[in-house]
């Protein structure tokens, strides 16, 4: 149990730096492959790659309800835990932008919880759900008349508009983000034997853990993003990364995990409605001023408290 912790809180670690440096370079990385920020991101390691590459280690290493468990974990951990922190800080904004990505992690969030009804999750549903993300991609652009914002793009777009003269070497950015890939590629597989340990410790499902601590692992960099945006007077663009991100957990991260190993006997019925639930959640808290406050704030975190009791009971 301890060492199975102790491979957790690396693996968090791992992944919150190697997300940091993917983030950080994707601009000069998209130059040197004469691309944009953006195509990096979505290209190289997707919006929000963490969780991709741990939900894929996991369901490569034959453990599919550690993986599906995390990308539904990981919505349910972003939509309460880092918003209700952020909003004890200050009042969160969940209006324009937000509302437009809340609405998207709804439907996503619904048609993933529809995908796991049965308690399976099969190749041809994975390949479904990726397609839906890419078309979700393209309405949401062609809705904003802009690039949108999910998880780590929101930091490559504001790398994107940094001045050219403050720019580093085309090579040595496209280096550093294939490293920030490596280290999380790093941090998955230490997530995933973490929680294998967890598992066999404690005598509980791989969904279990997957929920709960893989997703705390695998979050951190969001949890960062909200805690550091709300010091800073939280922006709409952090909060519309985060409940988009859901909206990419939802179909990107838990199609690729269905495509390297189909999903049976998962039993994630209630978290993945209630991940499907919690964005209108945010919205109603919101009220009629557009802003999560610390009331708000504090609900959030008794879900979450919840939600994590419930799945150990």
């Amino acid at each position: 149990m301890t060492i199975g912790l102790l491979l957790l809180a690396v693996a968090a670690g791992l992944l919150l730096a190697g997300a940091e440096l993917f983030a950080e370079h994707a601009a000069s990385a998209g130059r040197a492959l004469g691309v944009t920020g953006l195509a990096v991101g979505v290209l190289l390691a997707g919006a929000e790659p963490e969780e991709m590459l741990t939900a894929i280690t996991a369901a490569a290493r034959g453990h599919p309800g550690i993986a599906v468990g995390d990308a539904i974990g990981a919505n349910i951990t972003m939509l309460t835990l880092a918003l209700g922190l952020a909003a004890l800080i200050r009042p969160v904004p969940v209006g324009g932008r937000v509302r437009t990505y809340a609405f998207a992690a709804a439907a996503t969030g619904g048609l993933a919880a529809l995908a796991l009804a049965n308690g399976r999750l099969s190749r041809p549903e994975g390949l479904g759900l990726i397609t839906v993300y890419v078309a979700l991609v393209a309405a949401v652009w062609r809705h904003e008349k802009q690039p949108p914002v999910i998880g780590e793009l929101a930091e490559t777009l504001e790398e994107d508009d940094e001045p050219d003269a403050d720019t580093e070497p085309t090579a040595l950015g496209l280096a550093l983000v294939l490293a920030g890939i490596a280290v999380m590629a790093v941090g998955g597989v230490f997530a995933v034997q973490g929680a294998v340990r967890i598992v066999d410790a404690l005598d509980v499902t791989d969904t279990a853990v997957g929920l709960t601590l893989v997703a705390l692992a695998t979050t951190a960099e969001l949890l960062a993003l909200a805690w550091a945006a709300a010091r800073r007077d939280i922006s709409e663009l952090a909060v519309a990364a985060i409940v988009g991100s859901a909206a990419y957990n939802a179909t990107a991260t838990l199609g690729a995990a269905a495509l390297v190993h189909p999903a049976d006997d998962i039993n994630l019925r209630l978290a993945a409605v209630a991940a499907a639930v919690l964005p209108f959640v945010t919205l109603a808290l919101g009220g009629r001023h557009g802003h999560v406050g610390r009331a708000g704030g504090v609900v959030l975190l008794a879900v979450y408290a919840g939600f994590v009791v419930t799945v150990f009971r």
